[in-house]
């Protein structure tokens, strides 16, 4: 990874303990830039920030571990945006204290700019998940692009519904670019940097502290035209990253749940103080007011011959111009045997625990945790917590 001296001066500067971006932008406005930060005396320092931090920018600006983090950064192909580069997520830019800087892997592209959040709890419900991946399918296949978190639950499978759909996504990250949190997520981060990019403001390295989140939670909703909630309770990081929305201007919506539900109380609760409630993706596409020639999808799945690769039809040749054309594979459906057949027949559609299908199979409790276990790796069953399963 290359740098250029400018982002090189940037990185050293906010790698100075304390340094923030208030303090970051005072010194910037009486110094220009902050290679002249650096080099200024303690004493012209102190008139802007005080002693002890002038001491530290004199203290560290000379040792501080820029070449450890391009190294990190070169091992992972990792790149870096600063507030001042033209690449920067342009509405980011415009919330109080926006990050300084932002460590990425992927791609951030220009029309990433025409992004929508989709979040919500760690524990969905089977209906959460697949709402979760209808609208970020659906948004997806419109051109938006899908950002979110990368948490297990709602982000993920906003994410998946992304992908799946052959569109684009964000991941905002509560670590460094080179971790993987949740590790289960290991496979599912590498798509997304195929097929869009992660992103995060915290240096390489970092690991998943909680004092992270609220941070990453504030550049999800600052980046993006609007945010969704699907399934959240009363105390979820998804209603933190809502409130954060509405305080920057963002618009809030929110799917509705089942009465009665703990995942449905955080959404009925945001459309009870004034979030849009969202049934289908064109509830939310014309309240942000996106181009009508965006409203249809751009793309969809067209089955091959025989299984085979068929290119993406778009919805106007004209209207997507220059757009980037995707191609699907059509997967064959995976052989199942006659048990698992059996287990697949009697799952329901909100989940079914192992021992329930047991009995309705007339099967050992241990056959059918294997035959549950396999249909998962084949992708025809999801896994909940305790044990639940349902069909995918």
């Amino acid at each position: 990874m290359t740098l250029t001296e400018q982002q090189r001066d940037w990185l050293r500067l906010v790698l100075v303990p304390g340094i923030g971006t208030t303090y970051f932008i005072r010194l910037l406005a009486r110094f220009r830039s902050p290679s002249r930060v650096l080099a200024a005396s303690r004493s012209e320092l102190k008139e802007v920030v005080g002693d002890r931090l002038a001491e530290r920018v004199c203290q560290y600006g000379d040792v501080s571990d820029v070449d450890d983090q391009i190294s990190i950064m070169s091992e992972y192909d990792a790149w870096l945006l600063t507030l001042e580069d033209s690449g920067y997520p342009v509405r980011l830019a415009e919330i109080y204290d926006p990050p300084l800087v932002l460590f990425g892997r992927g791609e951030f592209l220009e029309r990433d700019e025409h992004c929508v959040a989709v979040v919500g709890t760690r524990k969905p419900t089977p209906y959460g998940v697949s709402m979760a991946e209808k609208f970020a399918g659906e948004l997806a296949a419109r051109g938006i692009t899908v950002v979110s978190g990368m948490a297990s639950g709602i982000d993920a499978a906003a994410h998946r519904g992304a992908l799946d759909a052959g569109g684009r996504t964000i991941a905002i990250l509560g670590n460094g670019v080179d971790t993987v949190f949740p590790v289960e997520n290991d496979e599912l981060m590498h798509r997304i940097i195929g097929q869009g990019a992660v992103m995060s403001s915290f240096v390489m390295g970092m690991g998943a502290l909680k004092g992270n989140f609220p941070q990453r939670n504030r550049i999800i909703s600052g980046m993006t035209l609007g945010t969704l909630v699907v399934e959240a309770p009363l105390r979820s990081g998804a209603l933190i990253t809502a409130r954060t929305a509405a305080e920057q201007g963002r618009e809030v919506f929110a799917v509705p749940g089942q009465i009665g539900v703990r995942n449905s109380q955080g959404p009925h609760g945001l459309i009870r103080d004034g979030a849009k409630l969202v049934e289908t993706v064109d509830d939310l596409l014309v309240e942000l007011e996106i181009p009508v020639e965006m409203r249809t999808p751009a793309f969809s799945v067209v089955s091959g011959e025989n299984g085979g690769e068929r290119g993406v039809g778009t919805a106007s040749g004209a209207q997507r111009a220059g757009a980037t054309q995707r191609a699907s594979i059509t997967k064959p459906k995976p052989d199942v045997s006659d048990v698992e057949r059996a287990v697949l027949g009697v799952l329901a559609p909100d989940g079914s625990f192992v021992d329930e299908i047991a009995l309705a199979c007339r099967i050992p409790v241990s056959q059918a945790l294997s035959s549950l276990t396999v249909l998962e790796l084949k992708g025809l069953v999801r896994q909940f917590s305790g044990k639940r399963f349902a069909p995918r």
